[in-house]
C-alpha cells in the first residue's frame, strides 16, 4: 500500500468513526401537512373570564372527518388570551352530539388507557396560532366509533374581562403516504415541594425496556410561570449525556413545542432523563397543581406505536410503560 493510500484509509475510517450528531428540535411549520386528503375541526363556545378568574371547562365533540382517511398529519390551534392550556383526547363514545362533560369527567389519561388518542395539547398561555405538522409521512390514526373531549384550562392574567373562545383544525392525509404511525406519550414528574423565594430542580432517571425502539417525533414541555427550564437527555448509547430537548419550560409569547426531522432515536440508550427547574417568587411553598402551583411534564409523538413509552417519575423513582394502543 502507497503513502497515499494508506492516508485515504485513515481519513476514511476517521470519518466513518466520527459520531453523528443527535437530532435538534424545531419549531414545526405553520401550515397543513403534505399529502392532505381531508380534516375535521371544532369550535370551543365562548366563555367569558372575569380579571384573575380561573376555570376548567369541558366539552364533548361527535368525531365527524371529511374525506377518506382517518390519519392525522397535523393540527393547528387559533386561541385569545387566556387559554391557559387545553387537553383534547378521543375515547370510546358515550352519548351523541355536542354537550358538556358529566361533572368529574378530568382525567384525559383514562381516555389514553381505554384506548383514546391525544388530538391536540398546546403550549401553555400560548396565544395566536400552534400547529402541529409531522414530518412527510407520519401521522396518528383515529379510531373508529370515538367522541372528541376537549378538556381546556383557563386563566385570565389580565385586570380587564375577556372572552375566551378557541378553534382547533385537523388535516387528515393520503393512508397510502403513511411511512411511521405515531402514539402519545407523557414523561411527568410528581410529588414536588418548591420552597418559598428560592429555586428547585427535579430531575427523574427513567430506565427503557430491553426492546425498545422508541423514536421521538414531537416534544411539548408543560410547566407554569414560575418554569425556567425543562430538559431530557440520553442516557447510554452514543449521545450518552446529551440533551435532545433543552427548553425554558414556559414561553407564552413563542410557545415551546418541538418537532424533530429526523426522530429523536432513543433505540440505543438504556434510558432517559428529564429535569425541570422553578424559581419560586411567592412567599409559600409551590406544589404540583393549578393556580401558583406547578408542573413537570413532556408530552410528545413517538413511533413506533407499541413502544412509545410514557413515565411517571418522583424522588429516587421511575416507572416507564408503553402507550396503550390506540382502538
Amino acid at each position: 500500500m502507497s503513502r497515499l493510500d494508506l492516508v485515504s484509509v485513515m481519513f476514511v475510517t476517521a470519518c466513518a468513526s466520527e459520531a453523528v450528531a443527535p437530532p435538534v428540535g424545531m419549531p414545526p411549520l405553520g401550515e397543513p401537512p403534505a399529502n392532505v386528503v381531508g380534516g375535521f375541526s371544532i369550535a370551543i363556545p365562548e366563555t367569558q373570564l372575569q380579571a384573575g378568574e380561573e376555570i376548567e371547562p369541558c366539552w364533548i365533540f361527535p368525531v365527524e372527518p371529511a374525506g377518506p382517511s382517518r390519519v392525522v398529519g397535523g393540527a393547528v390551534l387559533r386561541t385569545s388570551p387566556g387559554m391557559h392550556h387545553g387537553n383534547v383526547t378521543t375515547r370510546p363514545k358515550t352519548g351523541e352530539g355536542f354537550r358538556s362533560c358529566p361533572p368529574d369527567d378530568d382525567d384525559p389519561g383514562l381516555d389514553i388507557i381505554n384506548g383514546g388518542m391525544v388530538l391536540f395539547a398546546s403550549s401553555t398561555q400560548v396565544t395566536g396560532e400552534e400547529w402541529y405538522r409531522f414530518p412527510d409521512g407520519h401521522g396518528y390514526r383515529l379510531s373508529e366509533q370515538r367522541e372528541i373531549v376537549a378538556r381546556m384550562h383557563y386563566l385570565n392574567a389580565s385586570e380587564q374581562p375577556i372572552a375566551v373562545a378557541p378553534t382547533y383544525e385537523w388535516f387528515t392525509i393520503d393512508e397510502t403516504k403513511l411511512v411511521h404511525e405515531l402514539a402519545p406519550f407523557a414523561w411527568m414528574y410528581q410529588q414536588f415541594e418548591i420552597p418559598p423565594l428560592s429555586e428547585l430542580t427535579v430531575t427523574a432517571d427513567c430506565s427503557l425496556p430491553n426492546d425498545h425502539p422508541m423514536h421521538v417525533v414531537t416534544a411539548l414541555p408543560h410547566m407554569h410561570e414560575l418554569g425556567r427550564a425543562l430538559d431530557a437527555t440520553y442516557v447510554g448509547g452514543q449521545f450518552d449525556g446529551q440533551k435532545f430537548l433543552d427548553s425554558p419550560g414556559y414561553d407564552p409569547d413563542r410557545g415551546v413545542l418541538l418537532q424533530y426531522d429526523p426522530a429523536v432515536d432513543l433505540s440505543d440508550a438504556t434510558g432517559i432523563r428529564f429535569s425541570c427547574t422553578w424559581q419560586n417568587t411567592h412567599d409559600k411553598t409551590i406544589v404540583e397543581g393549578i393556580g401558583d402551583n406547578e408542573m413537570c411534564i413532556v408530552f410528545g409523538y413517538a413511533w413506533p406505536i407499541d413502544r412509545s413509552f410514557s413515565a411517571l417519575a418522583s424522588k429516587d423513582n421511575c416507572l416507564m410503560v408503553a402507550t396503550p394502543a390506540s382502538r
